[in-house]
């Protein structure tokens, strides 16, 4: 009995021990596991993240009838041969998938990233892996639109990581999914201040541009973050990343006032602009200044056929808000003698943004370099406030220079454009001087350096890259583009020592306005081209044609027609200005000469025609001009001589039957001249042509009259041009055509089509 006593006392004790051993080694595991505590615990967040991998990739699955979008959010981990100023390149690889496991979208999407700097005005990112903590670039994202992709259901991500830095790369993603809360506003009313500041600072609008209702649907998703396939036991549903990150945003102190970034800044010699595409009224608000102080408003025709107006507005309910007059389609000006600020929106309340442009500067102590692509077109747009020598060099692969140019920019202020500092005070800013540069097939950088403070943005395009636009003199409904859209002609390229320039905030923002329209002195003239040869069906057309509201007007000539007046004299017939055209109906017209018929006749036309044009009295803006047919994908070729080449070709395109837009391909051959060119002629060019609601003609025949006229295309053969060779035309559906030459001098061939417009 004692023994058994004995033994089982000893057991106990060992039990005891033996837990007390193990609680001791877990607490010093925990020990040596903790992480130093800094000021920013209170602000971090924690969260699940998976490694990325080049060979197997991440599978995700969503409801695509839920999701609106997913975002990818990724950070580069990196070994510790990084820098802070090194950037790194990785790619993802995005692959959707419908419910048979069939590809959608096979896409990749490219990253650059650095290390986030180790400050305390930062949030700090880590990754701890094997009580390792590791190097972590600042957060990249990009979204996918699932509505466009309607029978998505999976999602595969796959690294490239393009580069040897990187250890890795770790992923998050996050579906927009409609929220439960049947209360979405109080919910917003319960959000954290700081938060709720974040969202209706988005876009730097300001508060008060976010409606109840848009406050309300804003809050009705959810950014919900989704597992990857094969990781089990992860709570996804409680993780609220998204709206914490610590994508290094940093905040200012200001020594001045700070202005609104929404505002639209004027004052004496800056004017500020906004571009109007609708008919709509415009309501502005004065947030500073004299309360008597207001802003004067022009507005401008942007086809100059109607002069520009002064714009008349009221005060409205609101205090030191006002409403304009009903306006057309057009660019307004906004300026005003002192220091004012300005927001816009329209009628309906949606505010007007502005346009930025990103630009580097460079001076004696500071160039810039930008990677091209060989046998690529350059744009630079440069701007200085004072005269400046700017050298442009190219160097091929090895770093050997191969050319070097140099210019001289005359400093100039503009009175539009102008550049916000961190502390959103307006800066004055050079005005924009575009130069072009053709590079050859060795060239593989450029460097520009200055000797004073320029501004340089730099553009580029492959002389195969396709340019194309929409010309209308009307909005256009989206619907009727049928799959054509806008394509620019320059893209912008970034420096390759962005990050540099970057870092000691000599990469700016320049904020740009359109400036209104240049008054054109008309010193040349057009003639219209005889196509008797290529193009053998013609037909004689009338078409209304206005003159600029700056131009002189001109002595009318015998193809010049205005409305028929039954109360005006009859010419005698020897006068060659002595013709009437009729428009019995929509489908029939016929011209005659006055003398050809007899008074009564004359009589029975007027009452039985629709409307009658003649050619000896008054206002006469009609235009009688031949047309030629262009058949359908049928191009036709106007080859030029060496000594004689014209300034521009003007286009102008009428189609019979039908109102439908017009796909007009234009394409030139010449040889350009070598070096920097103020003017650039771009070869290969296609037009979307709507039709006019401005421009009326009809065809002066006796069945079929009815044509369509639709906007002119012209082609300026700029200075770049040493040789022009030849241009093809080509329409993708069958037109009447005329085209006009525009030259130097006038010629002395007279016809009764000569300058016609």
């Amino acid at each position: 009995m004692y023994l058994i006593k004995r033994f089982f006392a000893i057991s106990v004790l060992i039990i005891v021990l033996l837990t007390a051993l193990f609680a001791w080694n877990s607490f010093l595991i925990w020990l040596d596991s903790a992480e130093p505590v800094n000021p920013q615990t209170s602000k971090e967040t924690r969260s699940k993240v998976q490694w990325l991998s080049s060979t197997k990739p991440l599978t995700y699955t969503f409801s695509n009838q839920r999701t609106h979008s997913l975002r990818i959010l990724s950070n580069a981990v990196f070994d510790q041969s990084v820098t802070l100023e090194q950037p790194v390149n990785y790619a993802i690889k995005y692959t959707l998938y419908n419910d048979k496991k069939e590809v959608i979208v096979d896409k990749v999407y490219h990253h650059a990233s650095k290390l986030v700097n180790n400050s305390q005005d930062q949030q700090i990112k880590q990754i701890i892996e094997n009580k390792q903590s590791l190097n972590v670039a600042s957060g990249q994202s990009f979204y996918l639109p699932i509505k466009h992709y309607p029978q998505a259901k999976s999602l595969a991500l796959t690294l490239i990581p393009e580069e040897k830095t990187i250890q890795g790369v770790v992923v998050r993603v996050h579906a927009k999914t409609p929220d439960q809360n049947v209360d979405p506003l109080n919910s917003w009313l319960k959000r954290p201040v700081d938060r709720r500041k974040r969202a209706t600072d988005y876009l730097t609008m300001g508060e008060n541009t976010l409606t109840n209702t848009e406050i309300t649907n804003a809050m009705a998703f959810w950014w919900q973050k989704i597992a990857p396939q094969g990781i089990p036991g992860i709570d996804f549903k409680s993780d609220i990343l998204y709206e914490s990150l610590p994508y290094n945003v940093l905040t200012y102190d200001f020594s001045q006032q700070q202005h609104s970034l929404a505002a639209y800044y004027t004052k004496h010699g800056l004017c500020a602009s906004i571009t109007l595409d609708n008919s709509d009224r415009l309501n502005f608000t004065v947030s500073n200044g004299n309360d008597q102080e207001t802003p004067s408003l022009i507005w401008y025709d942007k086809l100059q056929f109607e002069a520009p107006k002064v714009i008349n507005y009221t005060l409205t309910d609101k205090e030191n808000t006002y409403q304009t007059q009903p306006l057309e389609p057009g660019l307004i000006t906004i300026c005003s003698e002192q220091e004012l600020l300005t927001q816009w929106r329209t009628e309906s309340g949606t505010a007007i943004l502005t346009s930025y442009a990103g630009s580097y500067l460079i001076n004696a102590q500071e160039h810039v370099e930008f990677d091209v692509v060989p046998l690529s077109h350059l744009n630079l747009e440069l701007r200085a406030l004072e005269t400046s020598q700017l050298n442009i060099s190219l160097y091929d692969e090895n770093q050997i220079q191969i050319d070097r140019y140099s210019i001289t920019i005359k400093g100039e202020i503009s009175g539009f454009d102008r550049l916000i500092a961190d502390n959103t005070q307006r800066q004055a800013v050079g005005m924009l001087t575009p130069y072009y540069l053709r590079t050859g097939k060795e060239t593989k950088y450029v460097k520009i350096t200055a000797n004073n403070d320029v501004y340089v943005r730099l553009k580029s395009r492959l002389a195969s890259f396709h340019y194309q636009r929409r010309i209308a003199h009307q909005p256009i409904l989206t619907e009727s583009t049928n799959g054509f859209y806008d394509i620019a002609a320059w893209y912008e390229q970034k420096a390759r020592n962005h990050y540099d320039l970057s870092q000691r905030d000599l990469f700016v923002n320049i904020r740009t306005f359109a400036p209104p329209p240049d008054v054109e002195q008309t010193t040349t003239y057009y003639q219209s081209k005889e196509l008797f040869n290529l193009l053998p069906l013609s037909n004689v057309a009338l078409g209304l044609s206005p003159n600029r509201y700056y131009e002189e007007q001109q002595p009318a000539e015998e193809f010049n027609f205005g409305l028929y007046d039954k109360n005006q004299a009859i010419p005698s017939a020897s006068s060659n200005d002595n013709r009437l055209i009729s428009r019995l109906n929509s489908n029939s017209a016929k011209e005659l000469k006055t003398d050809d018929i007899s008074f009564a006749d004359q009589q029975q036309l007027v009452n039985e025609a629709s409307v009658i044009y003649q050619n000896w009295y008054g206002h006469r803006p009609w235009v009688k001009q031949r047309l030629y047919q262009l058949v359908k994908n049928k191009p036709v070729k106007l080859s030029y001589d060496k000594k004689k080449r014209p300034i521009s070709i003007v286009f102008k395109v009428f189609r019979a039957q039908s109102n439908e837009p017009v796909t007009l391909n234009i394409s030139h051959s010449a040889k350009y001249k070598l070096g920097l060119t103020s003017e650039y002629s771009i070869s290969k060019q296609s037009f979307q042509l709507h039709n006019s609601k401005l421009l009326k003609s009809f065809l002066i025949h006796p069945k079929k009259s009815q044509i369509t006229s639709y906007p002119s295309v012209t082609l300026n053969l700029a200075n770049d041009i040493e040789t022009l060779q030849y241009v093809t035309l080509s329409s993708s559906e069958t037109i009447w055509l005329s085209i006009l030459e525009e030259y130097p001098m006038q010629e002395q061939k007279v016809r009764w089509w000569n300058n016609e417009l």
